[in-house]
């Protein structure tokens, strides 16, 4: 034992001591693998956020069961503006001690108004002007962070005497917890594997980054091998190297969770935005990546000191290594490709939950694929090159003698384009099965105002008619009812003028009932079911009906075939027909009906968002695109890092053809060549890959193949430019590098 941490000692002494060369190295390490740790980290944080965001939602959700008269009333009264949700509610007290949400310090009381910071903002705002008529009470205070899902809530509690008791609107407190909900199946499923998609490129960056130098340290580690050093002492020796710079990355990594930790509640990403409070890693999972970050730079050291083991003289020398194998490098892929073939068919209708490790593991060995096999096909492309010109003649030189370097340099870039497409493909094949039920249509003219079953307003249609900007006005009544099958269905009633405001109707007659069906089928009415309506029971035997497209789901009858439906508990559905050549015309028209308040909800399909799950799918893939945006970033961050302990690295011979007559103008392009040539080999492996891993992922999700060519057209660009961008930013130190101190030695 002794032994063995007298040789880890000496790799550390080997990694910090000797030279001013050492700890530039040993920096470099550790701000490569600490913005590695610093994303983990963050990783690491997010159950807490989400946890915490959980438990300020249970905070906020009204216990509508007690005993004796209910101390408070209150009534949903949130409002679309634009394309945000703003949401809130009114309430009234009807005893001085009424319990009051979290995150206030009293009740508003009438013609009072409480809002989040965000939307106190926004109301102060040009951008706000026309949510301002909507809320004309007096604001007494802002939320405390106890009382908001995160910092980038709109939300609003106001006070209103005018609310009147009925069954829905009584409640004794606050802090109701629900049991079960959370994600549907293909979301949680589909979370997953973006999470393994983003996160598996920072362990390749991790790896990356402890192999810095690398050339360097074989020959000094070669050397202690030829000098009789075995290959045990010269692994340990390695593995004390390698936690040097891990330990240094940690630490990096914990300080610039500290200092982003600040930050956090500025994401404009609603989903992302949390409080800086919420931003703290769990302890299992911290400890894993304590644990986690060196395991990983140590065990991609020595095995990347195969050929150091072997043949440690021609390293010294600087020979030209030997062909690197394809076999073992082909496994990963092919063992993706078959876990990910054995999920399929299983994600059906009316199946279990679908295994989840098999995705998991197939995700990961595909994207493993991408770094291992890089090097492999440069060596493969370049061993018959000639360079046509001096600087590609370098270039073809270099990467010849030492692909791996150059596949590491693009290798990071290339696994976050990998896993950047592969979300895409499947963002876009999993968007048509959770496409809303309330379908948005650029252009539609229709706004749809749901008047509260409680407080019927007759004059509603006329006030809409006399509104500047509407262009007509029809009326709909809309019952919800109950299938066999326990799903929830509407059934609504009007002339055929009224139904052609939702309904997209080649012709129509009265007598006619037409069904708009859901995206999957699912909840839909079949002929000869008996549907029960909510509030009173009553029955309804679902006739033969026409199926047609709209903005709304559900049945749409005509008054002559719906003589037997039960309108009792309806809700008057007005549609406005709106004029948009008018700018914002949707807004304004809300506006006309802000006095009316909590007593009607629009939806302007135009613009509205859509369904429950559409939403939670929106933000699912906001939340995605967020972490690869930051991915990608880390990627070029590292790149950099890697690029210039590259050019730091080549100082003495760079220098040397400097002296002897090179231009300077002339390495720089073959620096370009040298980095050019394995992007754009990679470029094109990382497409493929990701194309080919999102098409498996979407077939195991038994969902339609859909390609967003002009999204991984944008992403692929962005990639390239940024390793563009980073070669541009490496040839400054070139230029230092190739002048007269870069003769000297130590």
């Amino acid at each position: 034992m002794k032994r063995v941490l007298n040789d880890l000692a000496l790799g550390v002494r080997l990694a910090v001591g000797g030279s001013r060369k050492s700890w530039v190295r040993l920096l470099l390490q550790g701000v490569g693998i600490g913005m590695c740790v610093a994303v983990l980290l963050f990783a690491a944080s997010i159950p807490t956020a989400f946890g915490n965001r959980d438990q300020r939602g249970d905070a906020r959700n009204t216990v509508e069961t007690g005993t004796g008269p209910a101390p408070l009333l209150v009534e949903n009264g949130s409002v679309e503006y634009r394309a945000d949700y703003v949401r809130g509610t009114y309430v009234r007290a009807l005893v001085p001690d009424a319990p009051k949400p979290p995150g206030i310090d009293r009740l508003p009381d009438d013609g009072e108004i409480i809002v989040s910071p965000r939307l106190a903002a926004l109301l102060a705002s040009p951008e706000g002007e026309l949510l301002r008529p909507r809320f004309p009470q007096r604001v007494i205070g802002t939320f405390a962070p106890a009382g908001m899902d995160g910092p980038q809530d709109l939300r609003f509690l106001a006070g209103d005497d005018e609310i009147q008791p009925n069954d829905g609107n009584q409640v004794y407190a606050f802090g109701q917890s629900y049991l079960g909900g959370g994600l549907p199946t293909i979301l949680l499923m589909l979370s997953i594997v973006g999470a393994v998609v983003l996160l598996f490129p920072v362990l390749v960056f991790v790896s990356v980054s402890a192999r810095l130098a690398a050339a360097q340290r074989d020959r000094r580690l070669a050397a202690l091998r030829l000098v009789g050093a075995g290959a045990t002492r010269v692994r340990l020796i390695a593995s004390g190297e390698a936690l040097a710079g891990a330990v240094v990355g940690l630490a990096v990594g914990f300080g610039l969770l500290f200092a982003i930790r600040p930050l956090v509640d500025d994401i404009p990403i609603p989903e992302i935005a949390m409080f800086p409070s919420d931003l703290a890693p769990t302890l299992p999972l911290t400890v894993l990546v304590i644990v986690a970050v060196p395991v990983l730079a140590v065990l991609s050291s020595v095995f990347a000191m195969r050929r150091t083991i072997i043949e440690p003289l021609g390293v010294v020398r600087e020979q030209k290594p030997v062909r690197r194998r394809l076999w073992w490098r082909v496994v990963p892929a092919l063992g993706g490709v078959a876990l990910l073939a054995s999920q399929f068919g299983k994600f059906g209708a009316g199946s279990s939950k679908p295994q989840e490790w098999p995705i998991v593991v197939g995700v990961v060995l595909l994207m493993f694929a991408v770094p291992v096999l890089l090097p492999w096909l440069v060596e493969r492309v370049v061993h018959g090159m000639r360079g046509a010109t001096p600087a590609l003649q370098l270039a073809v030189r270099r990467l010849q003698l030492d692909a791996g370097t150059a596949a590491r340099v693009v290798g990071g870039v290339s696994v976050v384009l990998a896993g950047t497409v592969t979300l895409q493909v499947i963002l876009a094949g999993v968007e048509n099965d959770v496409k809303a039920e309330d379908t948005q249509q650029a252009g539609n003219h229709s706004l749809n105002v749901t008047v509260n079953e409680t407080t019927p307003i007759p004059e509603l249609p006329e006030l809409l008619a006399r509104t500047p900007g509407v262009a007509g006005v029809q009326s709909l009544q809309r019952a919800f009812t109950t299938t066999p099958e326990g799903d929830t269905t509407t059934i609504s009633v009007g002339s055929c003028e009224a139904l052609r405001t939702v309904v997209k109707l080649s012709s129509c007659a009265d007598g006619q009932i037409f069904q708009v069906p859901t995206a999957n089928g699912f909840g839909d009415a079949k002929p000869g079911d008996t549907l029960t309506f909510k509030g009173t029971g009553r029955t309804w035997t679902v006739p033969q009906v026409e199926r047609a497209n709209g903005t709304l789901i559900g049945i749409f009858a005509t008054p002559a075939a719906a003589k037997d439906v039960d309108l009792t508990h309806a809700y008057a559905d007005v549609q406005a027909d709106l004029d948009l050549s008018r700018t914002d015309v949707a807004e304004h028209v809300r506006n006309a009906l802000a006095p009316y308040s909590w007593r009607v909800h629009t939806t302007f399909f135009g613009q509205d968002r859509g369904s429950e799950v559409e939403q939670v799918f929106l933000a699912v893939r906001r939340a995605l695109y967020g972490a690869a945006l930051i991915t990608l970033l880390l990627a070029g961050a590292s790149l950099l890092v890697v690029g210039l302990e590259q050019v730091r690295e080549r100082r003495r011979p760079l220098a040397a053809m400097a002296a002897s007559g090179v231009p300077r103008r002339t390495l720089a392009l073959s620096l370009v060549w040298q980095n050019g040539i394995p992007l754009v080999i990679s470029t094109v492996v990382a497409v493929g890959t990701g194309v080919l891993l999102g098409v498996l992922v979407t077939w195991a999700f038994d969902a339609e193949v859909a390609y967003d060519w002009t999204g991984i057209g944008v992403v692929t660009g962005i990639s390239v430019g940024l390793v563009v961008l980073v070669t541009a930013l490496t040839l400054p130190s070139l230029r230092r590098a190739t002048g007269a101190l870069g003769l000297r030695t130590e």
